[in-house]
């Protein structure tokens, strides 16, 4: 979104809370059961108690609500402590990676809102957003109705536009927590027959129940997404075998200069199908200029001549990486590299033959140009007992980093996680789903965006839908992505999430073995779960703001 509709939008959201908090002042949404919290509007029904009892009315039904629920309580444990781990582990690597603040440190990244979060896209960001909340909350309500406890009302959550729906149980049932005079529909309930009578009070174990329950539904919804989802992807194929992709551009370099970005592709060299990175460097020997097919980010065809620098010697740095031993010696992108001790590196197979033969702790001469370097080889993370330069390396002569077409193996590979009988397998899976949209393409995936669409077919079955299919299979992800990850967030032991009361019940058996005063078990009950949610706020925060922490103190 550029600047002038972001501009636009804003203008128009502050003209929509003008007008909201006007007609909050003069008591005209009270009238009509809408409550106004800033720019949010609380719109109340009584309408859906009818759905309600149809969904949770009937022993058998009753009986399969509280099973489902049984077993949510336990995911919702599991995942509980998974994500307490997480975040703890989230802070111990800011603190020994110190990475840079890039984009995904931005403060308009912190939130996840689809179009303002530039890695979520407005409209599958909004639908899955939607469903995540309206699920979740009908969940709490059904659960609610089916151990007795009044589902006072239904409703949208509107800012602008709907952003959700909510469900509100009876707090006083549900928490035994004495209610203060409310507005709206709640004012008409007191009006009814037997409201001041005396109300069933939800046992812990009840409670719990109810509170797992939204979180279990958006957990199921995001199983039946990404199930739907990875059949629509193992039903799609790449259109040609011999596209070629560019990940990298060396600084200064004839494929920078002549307007060769990273994430690009190139299927034709010199109007023939470009054969692969070998097939390309042979294309290249001997040209002074080369005409390359290109298919930009948004998917948009051109063609590019670029002059061949067949003069320059060795291999181009593309990139060095911060803080590895290259960077601390000074090599820098861009330069060519010439010499690593005595073995002349004329390309970038060279280059590769000498580091798989270097050691970590190793010291290197690496020459580039008329300057020599001294190296001391770190310990690689990729290979056992091999040394470590950091950095990426032209892999032909127009000064790029390319791979062959880029197939969608690693979002192909996660199913097959899930059938491995691996705890780390089963550990590693869903936060590899939740950080695909931060990731470039190919690791990453967050649409089929109008690049992808024209590197991929539907094949077989579904072939008939078309360019609808990468539609669905949009929607797919992100109605599984976005349940996923509201799925887990609301497990975290902290109030006012669902993870932080269910801790609370939990802790309740627990102390009580302890603790027999009622009042003394509550407060101490409360100081744990307060602890620990200030613990992972703190977290929260650092893992955001570390990196621009880091940036700060090292300049200074």
């Amino acid at each position: 979104m550029d600047t002038y509709y972001l501009t636009l939008v804003l203008y128009i959201f502050l003209i929509y809370w003008f007008i909201v908090s006007v007609l909050d002042r003069k008591g005209i949404l009270e009238r009509y059961n809408i409550s106004a919290y800033g720019p949010i509007l609380m719109i109340r029904t009584l309408r859906g108690q009818d759905f309600l009892d149809s969904m949770a009315k009937g022993e058998q039904r009753k009986r399969f609500w509280r099973i489902y629920a049984n077993i949510g309580t336990v995911l919702v444990l599991i995942v509980m402590v998974y994500m307490f781990i997480y975040m703890m582990f989230n802070v111990y690597l800011t603190f020994v990676l110190q990475p840079e603040p890039t984009a995904l440190y931005k403060p308009r990244n912190w939130l996840l809102i689809p179009g303002f979060n530039e890695y979520i896209p407005l409209l599958y960001g909004f639908i899955g957003l939607v469903v995540a909340l309206v699920v979740h909350e009908l969940s709490h309500a059904i659960l609610s109705v089916v151990e007795g406890i009044k589902v006072k009302s239904m409703g949208l959550l509107v800012a602008l536009v709907p952003i959700g729906a909510f469900a509100e149980p009876d707090s006083e049932q549900l928490f035994d927590e004495k209610e203060k005079g409310k507005k709206g529909v709640e004012s008409e309930l007191n009006k009814k027959p037997g409201v001041n009578e005396k109300k069933k009070v939800a046992t812990s174990r009840e409670r719990t129940r109810i509170l797992s329950a939204g979180v279990t539904s958006n957990f199921c919804v995001a199983l039946i997404a990404f199930v739907l989802f990875f059949g629509i992807l193992f039903s799609i194929q790449p259109v040609s075998d011999t596209i070629i992709y560019v990940y990298g551009v060396a600084e200064g370099s004839p494929a920078e200069k002549s307007g060769i970005a990273p994430e690009t592709f190139i299927t034709r060299i010199d109007g023939s199908n470009a054969r692969g990175i070998d097939g390309m460097n042979k294309a290249l020997e001997g040209k002074e200029e080369i005409s390359l097919t290109v298919l930009n980010k948004k998917g948009k065809e051109g063609v590019i001549a670029v002059k061949v620098d067949s003069e320059r010697d060795g291999v181009v740095i593309v990139q060095v990486e911060r803080g590895t031993p290259a960077a601390k010696a000074g090599l820098r992108d861009g330069m060519s590299l010439t010499r690593m001790d005595n073995k002349s590196i004329t390309g970038h197979n060279d280059f590769h033959e000498f580091m798989n033969h270097t050691l970590p702790g190793q010291e290197i001469e690496v020459q580039t140009g008329e300057e020599t370097f001294t190296v001391e080889l770190a310990k690689s993370p990729y290979y056992t007992n091999r040394g470590y330069l950091g950095i990426g390396i032209a892999n032909d002569l127009l000064g790029m980093a390319v791979e062959e077409f880029p197939d969608l193996t690693v979002l192909r590979s996660i199913p097959s996680s899930f059938t491995t009988f691996s705890p780390r397998y089963w550990l590693s899976a869903p936060l590899i789903l939740t950080i695909l949209p931060f990731l470039p393409y190919p690791t990453g995936f967050s649409t089929f965006n109008p690049l992808l669409t024209h590197l991929y077919e539907p094949i077989g079955a579904v072939s008939f839908m078309g360019d609808s299919i990468f539609f669905i299979a949009n929607v797919l992800f992100w109605v599984g992505w976005v349940n996923l990850v509201v799925g887990m967030f609301n497990c975290l032991p902290m109030v006012p999430l669902d993870g932080g009361h269910i801790f609370r019940e939990m802790l309740n058996p627990v102390l009580r073995i302890g603790i027999k005063d009622k009042k003394k078990k509550e407060k101490v009950s409360m100081a744990i779960v307060s602890t620990v949610a200030v613990i992972i706020f703190i977290a929260i925060v650092f893992t955001l703001v570390g990196p621009y922490a880091f940036k700060f103190f090292a300049q200074g």
